[in-house]
């Protein structure tokens, strides 16, 4: 007898950071306002390895070996990572990011209110593939997000005037695999 199966998980837990520094960072930060977000993807790919959000890495670094622990990879490797914010009525329409076997998304909450906007992680296949699965991610400051980089996702309208994030694109290496430089 065979057996298949296709199962996909989606990882939620809680980083700590000083929010009061992030703050007065992102005050001198260009985030750039682009039709329905204001992102600083299009300006800097990897904005954690810059000096002054160093300490961010430092919390995002539990979190990205917490996966890796799970998921019994070796070592990663930082692709990109990049702030959005939305203001109110911002979105982001469904997408996905990196759809190789290893390349996983993070999403980390920043700044938010309790009625700022969900993130909606979609199923496998979608829109082929339509069972109606989701995973909704409530805002809070500190929660973060993983799932795998062919995992269509959106952000629904900002109902409210704050939520920011800081999202990344992660390259895991299983056994096997060694990353040179794990930053």
């Amino acid at each position: 007898m065979k057996s298949y199966s296709f199962v996909t998980k989606v990882y939620e837990s809680e980083i700590t950071f000083d929010h009061k520094k992030l703050m007065q960072v992102l005050k001198n930060e260009k985030i750039e306002k682009f039709p329905y977000l204001r992102t600083t993807f299009f300006r800097e790919k990897n904005i954690l390895i810059q000096d002054q959000f160093k300490f961010l890495l430092g919390s995002c670094r539990k979190f990205y070996n917490e996966i890796a622990k799970e998921k019994n990879y070796t070592s990663w490797k930082l692709q990109e990572s990049w702030i959005q914010r939305y203001d109110k009525g911002e979105f982001h329409d469904t997408h996905l990011h990196i759809s190789l076997e290893h390349h996983w998304n993070f999403v980390f909450y920043l700044d938010c209110k309790e009625d700022s906007s969900n993130m909606v992680i979609l199923e496998p296949g979608y829109p082929y593939v339509n069972w109606r699965m989701q995973v909704v991610i409530k805002p809070k400051i500190g929660r973060c997000v993983a799932f795998p980089g062919h995992l269509p996702h959106f952000v629904e309208p900002n109902p409210s005037d704050k939520r920011i994030i800081l999202s990344t694109n992660l390259e895991y290496f299983p056994k096997d695999e060694k990353c040179l430089k794990n930053v």
